[in-house]
């Protein structure tokens, strides 16, 4: 998660699976979600060795902080209350922001960051943030009177070379033909860094028709086609971004305005394991691992001139 509060917070959720065996994860895990800190303990010591061997094998236990804590029994509506909530109050303030997840594969991250439409309890964080974004745009056009306008653009990046699509082409009336696009790319900027170009970006008046973007951007994907091979379902990410543009009529009493843009961008990660390629015997698969995109992160919290695997 960032926010212009603070640059990165890092928040940890605790994957439901392990509650089908709530004794044994107990034994080697603590959470703790009012100081924000699990605590883990060597499996080997918990288990049914005696104290003489506890004592010869003993590791002294791991603590580990964050920025909040959710436990396994903590519902969708509490997860995206907690990381989205301060995030769209710096977007609408004027900055930009991004809240992903990511771990490994089959631990629940796109069902963190999308949820299920079954009811609204199982909403994910995107289309939680959606609806709390207009809400407070909403908020803020009857305290200031500045007038607002929001924007999507969905793009995926698929399959172990990472091409990028466009997700919202199809729906992109009047610009595209039978759903073919032009084709993203990405642009070396000297003042802003590296830029995706040339994908659609709709005019979503409401949150309702922001909605539809991200239903279409989803059926869409690369990841959910039937035709899809396993290395494709497995390395599809989308990248879901609202843009944010608002304008102010100037105090000067000459009639001018004022404004700028900010986004929010929602990420679903794939599953960002390493495949084996299928090309190259012993060849490794061009999909990020998570110590590698942890090094990006660092890397761009860092102010590096150099951003690995770009």
């Amino acid at each position: 998660m960032y926010t212009c509060v603070s640059r990165v917070k890092v928040m940890l959720r605790i994957c439901s699976t392990l509650a089908r065996d709530t004794s044994e994860s107990s034994s080697f895990l603590k959470v703790d979600p009012r100081k924000k800190q699990i605590t883990l303990y060597d499996p080997l010591t918990c288990g049914s060795l005696n104290a003489f061997q506890k004592r010869g094998n003993q590791v002294p236990p791991k603590m580990f902080a964050f920025d909040a804590v959710f436990p396994q029994d903590a519902s969708q509506a509490e997860v995206c209350a907690g990381t989205v909530a301060e995030v769209i109050q710096s977007v609408v303030n004027g900055a930009d922001g991004c809240v992903f997840c990511f771990g490994h594969a089959k631990l629940g991250k796109s069902y963190t960051m999308i949820g299920k439409d079954d009811s609204m309890q199982n909403l994910g964080i995107i289309p939680c943030a959606i609806s709390w974004l207009f809400k407070l745009i909403n908020e803020r056009k009857e305290k200031t009177g500045a007038r607002f306008s929001v924007r999507i653009s969905a793009v995926e990046v698929w399959g172990k070379e990472e091409n990028l699509r466009d997700l919202l082409s199809e729906v992109a009336t009047g610009s595209l033909q039978d759903g073919q696009s032009p084709g993203v790319y990405l642009c070396e900027d000297p003042i802003c860094g590296t830029q995706l170009q040339n994908q659609s970006e709709l005019r979503a008046p409401t949150a309702e028709k922001a909605a539809f973007f991200l239903d279409a951007a989803i059926a869409s994907r690369r990841g959910n086609q039937q035709d899809c091979d396993e290395d494709d379902h497995r390395n599809s990410h989308m990248l879901f971004t609202l843009h944010i543009y608002q304008y102010r009529m100037e105090k000067s009493g000459k009639g001018g305005m004022s404004g700028g843009r900010s986004r929010l961008h929602l990420i679903d990660l794939g599953s960002c394991v390493k495949a084996l390629s299928k090309n190259r015997e012993g060849g490794s698969g061009l999909c990020l691992s998570l110590s590698a995109l942890g090094n990006v992160i660092l890397a761009l919290v860092n102010g590096s001139k150099h951003i690995p695997y770009k």
